[in-house]
């Protein structure tokens, strides 16, 4: 069976053949780390539609799980998801319409809402976890632990080289 970036592999042959220039494996792997992020993604999504919430949801619990008291301030919890505090708000009404999360004062400041992670929401974690895990191991076990490590510190460096070309605004001289 051909793998699902095969037609993708060939194409970038095809144009690697009649252009001199053409860099190849720079775009070959520029192209498999888009792939497989795609293909993870899609995965991902598939596993937590089965288990009754989206990525986004999932996120705000664990985020929320992650926190001292199981609480956090809505204006907190959208910069961790990284959305606008409208979306927040969104996902925090439908958190505790599912009965995940209750909404309180805080017991210092009146105008200060906190949202709370509730035992449900707890018990919800506790179910949905061990399944994704598995599902992980699955995934990973394909790697040995030394080139787990290996491309972890690969991807990290390529991560570091990306920040370092944004804050140098690399990307954008290279385009005029």
């Amino acid at each position: 069976m051909d793998s699902s970036f095969t037609p993708i592999e060939q194409m970038l042959k095809f144009r690697a053949s009649r252009y001199e220039d053409f860099p190849y494996q720079e775009i070959l792997l520029t192209r498999l780390c888009m792939h497989m992020q795609g293909k993870l993604l899609e995965n991902r999504n598939k596993m937590l539609k089965a288990q009754g919430i989206n990525e986004t949801l999932f996120m705000a619990l664990l985020t929320l799980e992650s926190q001292e008291n199981h609480s956090i301030q809505p204006s907190e919890l959208s910069c961790a998801l990284g959305s606008s505090r409208t979306n927040a708000t969104r996902i925090a009404d439908e958190l505790e319409k599912r009965g995940w999360i209750e909404r309180r004062e805080s017991d210092n400041d009146r105008r200060c809402l906190h949202l709370q992670l509730t035992e449900k929401g707890q018990e919800f974690l506790r179910q949905v976890l061990p399944p994704q895990h598995h599902c992980l191991h699955l995934l990973w076990s394909s790697l040995n632990n030394q080139e787990k490590e290996q491309l972890e510190q690969i991807t990290r460096k390529l991560l570091d080289r990306l920040d370092q070309m944004e804050e140098d605004n690399t990307l954008l001289e290279a385009v005029r």
